[in-house]
């Protein structure tokens, strides 16, 4: 698991840009306006609940907070020359880079819950997110209920992954894969004895 990378700045200019206060955003989230002022400073960490509530009140999904691609890897694939770029569908496709490298992915760390996001598209626009998750045993029990209904694909890389679902419990190992809406999902802990557990999950609408 990867240090944690903060999202302070993110949650206080989304804040800002809304013109909520830490007293309103105390209010909407059940956290103390002390402690969200400490996450905005850098100084507190959030859980993967109290990440969703911020989110949830502040009228974004969770990979808002997603680390900022890192600008000293330049993406070679990109036309970035303003001279060569005009309205056009070709410079359109010039600007929109489909490829994710792997060195760039943006990252949501929670380290209280010892969970790890990584972003495998290469925006949030479409009709769908995928995801790279990763979670070792301590993690607890990280599923989540979304605002909206969803459809989920989950696909495990690594370790054992439970999956609960309304109707029944399922052990997933590297290689199974597994199907379902997000509605029946009560469950996602990592199973594993003595590794972390690693899967990528692809949900439509992308409300992650």
């Amino acid at each position: 698991m990867v240090d944690e990378l903060p999202i302070g700045e993110k949650l206080k200019s989304r804040r800002h840009e809304l013109g909520i206060s830490l007293r309103k955003l105390s209010e909407q989230t059940n956290l103390s306006a002390s402690f969200l002022n400490q996450v905005e400073h850098g100084k507190a960490r959030m859980s993967l609940g109290s990440l969703q509530a911020v989110a949830e009140a502040l009228g974004v999904t969770m990979l808002y907070f997603l680390s900022d691609v890192p600008a000293s890897i330049p993406n070679k694939t990109v036309e970035t020359d303003p001279a060569r770029l005009t309205s056009s569908p070709e410079a359109d496709a010039l600007v929109f880079n489909p490829v994710v490298d792997g060195y760039e992915r943006a990252k949501l760390v929670l380290p209280l819950q010892n969970i790890q996001y990584e972003l495998l598209v290469p925006s949030l626009g479409g009709k769908m997110v995928a995801v790279q998750g990763r979670a070792t045993v301590e993690a607890g029990n990280f599923a989540r209920r979304l605002r909206e209904p969803t459809e989920e694909f989950l696909y495990v890389l690594q370790g054992t992954l439970l999956v609960g679902l309304k109707g029944g419990d399922h052990y997933l190992h590297a290689g199974d894969s597994i199907y379902f809406k997000g509605e029946d999902l009560i469950t996602l802990v990592c199973a594993s004895e003595d590794e972390e557990a690693a899967w990528i999950s692809v949900i439509t609408p992308p409300v992650f």
